[in-house]
């Protein structure tokens, strides 16, 4: 049940054994990482500028909507880096929170990146 090892470099962010694992098929998992690329598109900005702006509340609602389907098809590391900075968001300000998003951005962004390529290569 190992992902093609050959489209699953080292480091990846998209784990696609699990999600297919997870979702019970590769035409599930698809449907799926077509609506998180659609929504975290946008929720990765603007998780940003909510805390330029200092609204943690909000950054912390969309975080949290990340963390509930990351586990689905995420990397460990991933999945690891966006539970802790949802939770620093629940009790934190703002200004500690986008430090650490700051780390985290990059790391979505390029899981963006990688279901993109999944979804336009096929099976």
């Amino acid at each position: 049940m190992n992902s093609h090892p050959s489209s699953t470099p080292t480091g990846s962010r998209l784990d696609i054994a699990r999600g297919v694992g997870m979702m019970g098929s590769q035409a599930a998992l698809c449907k799926i990482l077509s609506t998180v690329l659609a929504s975290m598109s946008a929720d990765v900005s603007a998780i940003e500028a909510a805390l330029h702006a200092g609204d943690v509340a909000n950054a912390n609602r969309l975080l949290h909507a990340i963390k509930g389907y990351m586990p689905i098809f995420g990397s460990d590391e991933l999945v690891s880096q966006v539970i802790a900075v949802e939770k620093l968001s629940k009790t934190e300000s703002a200004a500690v929170v986008l430090v650490h998003y700051q780390t985290l951005a990059p790391e979505l962004r390029q899981l963006l990146a990688e279901i993109h390529v999944f979804l336009n290569t096929g099976p």
